[in-house]
């Protein structure tokens, strides 16, 4: 014996486009600004640089806060790279794109361009996110959970339900 059920009324609008815009404006932002503080995608501080990479910046006369920034190119890529509505939801892609940053090494007190290009920026963003045999591991790609409460506050107040 199965159950039947029916579903009566007006059926409740989705405005799928206008969520996937501002999830796609929000999103970028709130990983940079987080990440510029030095803080994980679950709101910890990120784990320290290796000794050696601290003491390879502070050679090149660099900041060693970990904000993911020598360069500026892995971060400054994240953007919406693939949105996809549906009746039903929306599926918004952030991501690095697979562009590269100038390779830079230490000289004379400053960060020298070697003339190389590095990793493909979603390359070194996985790596970084997730880590390797030599690097720990800094999740910096998502939100915390006090950002997504505040993501949810943002379509509540834009009315994506009609």
């Amino acid at each position: 014996m199965g159950i039947t059920t029916r579903r009566t009324g007006t059926p409740v609008k989705f405005y799928g486009a206008k969520a996937a815009k501002l999830i796609a404006g929000f999103v970028p932002g709130a990983i940079l600004r987080r990440t510029d503080k030095g803080i994980d995608a679950k709101g910890n501080a990120f784990a320290l640089y290796r000794q050696s990479y601290r003491d390879a910046l502070i050679a090149m006369s660099e900041d060693v806060k970990v904000d993911l920034r020598l360069t500026g190119g892995l971060m400054n890529s994240i953007k919406a790279r693939d949105v996809k509505v549906t009746p039903d939801g929306v599926r918004v892609t952030i991501a690095p794109d697979t562009g590269t940053s100038p390779q830079v090494y230490a000289a004379d007190g400053k960060a020298k361009r070697s003339g190389k290009r590095g990793p493909p920026h979603n390359v070194l963003g996985y790596w970084l996110h997730h880590g390797t045999p030599t690097m720990q591991a800094r999740p910096f790609m998502g939100l915390t959970p006090e950002q997504q409460r505040e993501l949810y506050q943002i379509l509540a107040k834009a009315k994506i339900f009609g």
